[in-house]
């Protein structure tokens, strides 16, 4: 499974931050939908340096192993 390493904080910090970066994917002019308003445009950049690094600091929530 995806998560079966992290605990319950890491999988909600994980799961927001790949949804975030996917919001800022798709909403990118350059690399996504082209006709978007420009509040979603101007709001995609840093939503996906914020997903990236949600993702980053999920990785500090695993489980320990005994």
């Amino acid at each position: 499974m995806l998560f079966t390493s992290y605990n319950r904080t890491g999988k909600v910090i994980s799961f927001i931050g790949i949804w975030m970066f996917a919001f800022g994917f798709t909403f990118n002019k350059r690399i996504g939908i082209a006709d978007t308003p420009e509040l979603f445009t101007f709001l995609s950049i840093p939503a996906m340096i914020i997903g990236v690094l949600l993702l980053i600091m999920s990785n500090f929530f695993k489980l320990k192993k005994d």
